[in-house]
């Protein structure tokens, strides 16, 4: 190894340290498989760049990989605890360790250090919580939402009275600003989510998982979001007809005005049944309503949702394929790195998509014409809803969901 590779590897580790630390998650040693892809969703929900569990795990060598991390992979990660990319990571995050005087005697520092550390395990032991599993086991921890629209609260119930660490949270689900603090003395607490889908709520001690539950929270049928932050604009995105899902002009003319892209999303999630999400048919006929300005890309985007991952499937006009971005799961393509031109598309009019999976395999059609076929590794588990998302406003006209033995599931005719 050269010794600019053994400068840059040193690099790369003293940014794990750096990350560990911001998500004070402890070492990654001890991380789950799942936890990678909750740091996936933060990651992308503060940079706009998906990387995928799978990466991730390379990058921490919790999976056999040979090769060094992508320059466009270490700029994320630099960025996600608030540098502004790798370089900068490497000149600004290094501290100076200081000097100690050379006149102290050398018995005085053993005396001195010796104190500290009698004074360290002191408070160590003293402020040690109850950590017996069968406390932790015992530990209730149960959600309900109060209603089936949105915005919707959530209220959680749980009883602490046997835990000593004063370090207590709730955390909804991968976003940090969703994370709580509650008191040993409290039975109950509530949190508010502003989007449907699928989420894991845990109970956190120490800054460790050890309650969690899926949180289930439906749409009661099709509603629509103008995805303003903190807060969507919601609307009812059926045509009086039933027949497709849209925005009303009222609805364009607001987002045509504003000076900053913003995305319009069609939401269903709901009991589909034991459909599978490793093998489903997918039928959409989608348009782009508006593509003006900074909606020029006529950027449209594809969530499929499951109990143990999800899809993203892009598409736009083919001149904007570097920003589209491909996740499969556990796997992730990113248009800077792949080549994703196959999903470009004129979406001005009315586009026949299909996306097709069977056992883990999935081939993308547009118009009936085979433009894409890959695979990922790790279980969707059950399909629980779709989004339809939209840079600017658009349109579905129709769609079909289908079980791999072709039976509806569902249908907008």
């Amino acid at each position: 190894m050269s010794s600019k590779d053994s400068t840059e590897s040193k690099e790369v580790l003293r940014l794990r340290e750096h990350l560990e630390k911001h998500l004070g998650w402890g070492k990654a040693s001890g991380w789950h498989s799942s936890m990678y892809t909750e740091l996936s969703d933060q990651i992308f929900q503060k940079c706009n760049v998906m990387l995928s569990a799978a990466t991730l795990k390379r990058f921490w060598g919790a999976v056999n990989h040979e090769g060094a991390p992508s320059i466009s992979t270490l700029d994320t990660l630099a960025q996600f605890i608030d540098y502004e990319n790798w370089r900068e990571f490497k000149l600004k995050s290094k501290k100076r360790k200081p000097r100690l005087p050379t006149n102290i005697p050398r018995k005085s520092l053993y005396v001195t250090a010796g104190f500290f550390i009698a004074l360290i395990m002191i408070v160590l032991v003293g402020n040690k919580r109850v950590d017996d599993p069968e406390v932790l086991a015992a530990i209730p921890f149960s959600s309900r939402p109060v209603t089936n629209t949105f915005p919707n609260s959530v209220v959680f119930n749980f009883d602490l009275k046997n835990v000593r660490s004063d370090s207590l949270r709730i955390q909804q689900y991968w976003d940090p600003t969703k994370t709580f603090k509650i008191r040993r003395d409290q039975t109950q607490a509530t949190g508010i989510y502003y989007f449907p889908g699928y989420f894991k709520a845990k109970l956190l001690i120490d800054g460790q998982s050890v309650k969690e539950h899926d949180l289930y929270l439906q749409s009661d049928g099709w509603i629509g979001t103008v995805d303003y932050r903190p807060v969507p604009k919601y609307f009812s995105p059926e045509s009086p007809d039933q027949d497709q899902l849209t925005c009303s002009e009222a609805l364009i003319k607001e987002i045509s005005e504003l000076k900053e892209p913003i995305s319009s999303t069609y939401h269903y999630v709901s009991d589909l049944g034991s459909i599978s999400g490793d093998n489903f048919t997918l039928n959409s006929t989608i348009k782009i309503s508006w593509s003006e300005k900074w909606a020029v890309c006529q950027a449209a985007r594809i969530y499929i949702l499951a109990t143990d991952g999800a899809m993203i499937v892009p598409f736009s006009n083919i001149g904007c394929s570097s920003d589209n971005n491909l996740m499969l799961n556990d796997l992730y393509f990113s248009g800077k790195e792949h080549d994703l031109t196959a999903f470009g598309t004129d979406l001005s009019k009315y586009t026949d998509l299909e996306i097709k999976v069977r056992n883990k395999k999935i081939a993308v059609s547009i118009n009936s014409n085979l433009v894409y076929e890959g695979e990922y590794f790790e279980t969707m588990g059950r399909l629980v809803g779709l989004r339809y998302r939209f840079v600017g406003a658009g349109e579905v006209a129709s769609f079909s969901l289908q079980d791999q033995a072709s039976t509806s599931i569902l249908e907008l005719l």
